[in-house]
């Protein structure tokens, strides 16, 4: 694969970008321009060419849309959104241009949904008192599922990083195309919900999925233009979000019909573990060594390694934590095996937990895919042991899709092969839902 940077955490993240290519969110010419204006690990430099892209793609698509190209005018905003959800990605999570730009993000996004061709209805769901937005991308009259009277509905959880923005040219574009409705949401951790609101992720996602199920309930009784079948509502999601979408599918066996994880992870402390000495993590843990001294040599680490530093500092933004020991010790309650809320305080790195398996509640037909070329975590620990533990879900319900190279998706998050992840998804989506469809 070829290196734009011998960082492979900036590789990575160019790729992300690059990645959205095919649905609309980048163009190549725009994305080398960024690229050549770039320096390693200078997040300033990053947030100078992306937030370039952003206002030049913000200036072609207002001059689209004047002349009354609205085609062109539709792809310069997606892109523009794109580029400014990217532009404040290396910058502390406190920087104002972070909030800046997630709003002008979204900003750009909706006025892209203007020129779709399929409906797209902006929604809000109450989880307590945070109000959740979201948006429901609908297939156009000529693509609906020709001989059924109801739409699939896909519901995308986002993950620790993303943004229902960005989450669109993941299943948003193609979707649609197939006949398929899509849901695509900032919930607490994730986008505005966390830039603007302050509010953080959780463990027990499963619950915030639920209200969002209740409001798709509430949608279908109150809008039946929107033709949702609630008897085919599956979730999916990558990396965290496929995390989410396993809690969710177990959560609610009776109107979860499918589940797609993507490279899911599946137990966060565990993860952890593989990137701590495991020594100084058990003198921590009995305390030997004190919160004061695990944060002091987490920062002094952080301030030798730019990669390390954001994946601290963004992990602490994202789940409400202070400091590194905080972050850290908040990892034990993100697992696929335990209930979120069991304390674990006291207990000991490789002390047995108690609580309740979340796998074996899952009864409906899973895809799990694994990312053979991770750079946090391989098949083996998350993808397989998964496929493992769903002892509930029948064989010929369950697939488990491990891809080689890079342009099959090996990448974490099938980063710059989401076509492929979109053809693996609603392949298995309409062998498991009985959606026939001709060949050609």
């Amino acid at each position: 694969m070829h290196h734009f940077f011998s960082s492979s955490f900036y590789n990575f993240e160019l790729t992300r970008i690059l990645g959205t290519t095919a649905t609309g969110g980048c163009d190549v010419a725009e994305f080398l321009e960024a690229v050549g204006e770039i320096k390693k690990h200078d997040p300033e430099s990053w947030y100078r060419a992306w937030w370039k892209q952003a206002s030049r793609a913000s200036q072609a698509a207002m001059d689209a849309s004047r002349q009354g190209l609205t085609p062109l005018a539709k792809a310069a905003y997606l892109r523009a959104a794109n580029y400014y959800r990217a532009a404040p990605y290396m910058l502390p999570a406190l920087d104002r241009r972070v909030l800046k730009c997630g709003e002008l993000s979204a900003e750009h996004f909706e006025k892209a949904t203007e020129f779709m061709e399929g409906r797209v209805l902006n929604m809000t769901f109450h989880f307590g008192n945070i109000d959740i937005p979201g948006r429901l991308f609908l297939p156009p009259e000529a693509k609906r599922l020709r001989n059924e009277q109801k739409t699939p509905l896909l519901i995308n959880c986002g993950g620790a990083d993303s943004t229902m923005e960005e989450l669109y040219f993941v299943f948003g574009t193609l979707g649609p195309e197939l006949g398929y409705a899509v849901l695509n949401f900032d919930g607490p951790g994730q986008g505005l919900t966390l830039k603007r609101d302050g509010e953080p992720m959780r463990p027990d996602y499963e619950k915030v999925l639920s209200c969002v199920l209740d409001g798709i309930w509430a949608l279908a009784k109150e809008r039946p233009d929107a033709n949702l079948d609630l008897d085919r509502v599956c979730v999916a999601g990558i990396s965290m979000g496929g995390y989410i979408a396993l809690r969710t599918a177990a959560a609610e066996p009776s109107r979860v019909a499918a589940c797609i994880s993507a490279d899911p992870l599946y137990d966060m402390w565990e993860l952890a573990m593989t990137r701590l000495p495991g020594w100084y993590v058990r003198m921590w843990l009995s305390g030997w060594i004190s919160d004061g001294f695990f944060d002091w040599s987490c920062n002094s680490h952080m301030s030798l390694d730019f990669p390390t530093k954001w994946e601290f500092t963004t992990t602490m933004h994202v789940m409400g934590q202070r400091k590194p020991a905080d972050v850290v010790r908040e990892f034990r309650r993100y697992s696929l095996r335990w209930r979120p809320d069991d304390d674990f305080k006291d207990k000991d790195v490789n002390e047995e937990r108690g609580g309740a398996t979340i796998l074996s509640q899952v009864r409906c037909p899973v895809l799990v895919t694994g990312a053979s070329q991770a750079i946090y975590q391989l098949p083996d620990a998350s993808t397989q042991r998964i496929m493992d533990e769903l002892v509930h879900v029948p064989l010929e319900k369950k697939e488990v899709w491990i891809p080689e190279t890079v342009g099959e998706g090996a990448l974490t998050g099938k980063v710059g092969a989401w076509n492929s992840l979109a053809t693996k998804t609603f392949a298995f989506l309409d062998k498991q839902l009985g959606i026939n469809r001709p060949s050609r």
